[in-house]
């Protein structure tokens, strides 16, 4: 069988269950695989441990009327400690700080919860629970990033693909330069993107989406997250349609520019 990350061949319970223990009914529903799954460590490509950190330069740009308004500043992401969670699972308590320059004080601006399991790195974020990465990766495989939460948004918890690997796994990614900060090139990388929901007209007016790219050994080096349009209404609310330009919408652009221990 082509091993993917779905589960709709099982009882909806027991898929829940599956990936909350790590994957294990994924793993035993595949016994009859001819050729085993190459192994990858959940600290590949999400490695977390006690005491580290990653700094993030932060990129916030906003269109009003064809016209971009930017804004910078730094995030960093702190593992503070490990616990267990109530099913005796490992988890990591992540506190993300802010600061607006280099030289500014960072400031605590929120706390995450990252459990890195057998099968899949699972992220709490304000309450809302994400799979982040699923193992082992593969180009193109798909799953539900909110597997853990019914929504409008993902009412079939279990079926429901809202996000998957880039065509290549294991490829070199270089990220863009910016103010004060050189390009850098990773070996091997992984990307994910996010499938964008319902779109209004066929989607080349306005742009929505998330791509993450995670490098091996290191994390998250680059997350990017838009939507934005490239028309705007006229008279008589007509389109007005400027391919090339952004009119109105948001981007983000967090691109990392240092790990390290405290």
């Amino acid at each position: 069988m082509n091993l993917r990350f779905r589960l709709a061949s099982l009882p909806r319970r027991a898929a829940q269950l599956g990936l909350l223990a790590g994957g294990a009914l994924l793993a035993s529903s595949c016994r009859h695989e001819s050729v085993a799954p190459e192994p990858v460590s959940t600290s590949t490509y999400f490695p977390v441990v006690v005491g580290t950190y990653r700094t993030y330069a932060v990129a916030d740009s906003n269109w009003t009327g064809g016209v971009a308004t930017v804004r910078t500043y730094q995030l960093r992401e702190r593992v503070a400690e490990q616990f267990a969670d109530a099913a005796g699972q490992p988890a990591y308590r992540v506190v993300r700080s802010k600061r607006l320059t280099a030289t500014a004080a960072w400031v605590d601006d929120s706390v995450l919860v990252v459990q890195p399991l057998a099968r899949a790195v699972l992220l709490t974020r304000a309450n809302v629970r994400t799979v982040e990465l699923i193992y082992p990766p593969r180009a193109g495989k798909g799953w539900n990033a909110t597997a853990f939460t019914t929504s409008t948004l993902s009412p079939d918890t279990i079926t429901n693909v809202t996000r998957q690997y880039g065509p290549a796994v294991g490829a070199p990614f270089t990220t863009s330069a910016g103010a004060g900060q050189a390009a850098k090139t990773y070996d091997a990388t992984v990307a994910v993107l996010d499938i964008p929901g319902v779109q209004d007209n066929d989607g080349v007016y306005r742009r929505s989406g998330t791509t993450q790219v995670f490098a091996s050994g290191v994390g998250l080096v680059l997350r990017r997250r838009y939507s934005y349009y490239t028309y705007y209404l006229g008279a008589g609310n007509q389109q007005i349609i400027t391919p090339s330009v952004v009119q109105s919408g948001a981007a983000r652009r967090e691109t990392l520019l240092e790990t390290g221990t405290l």
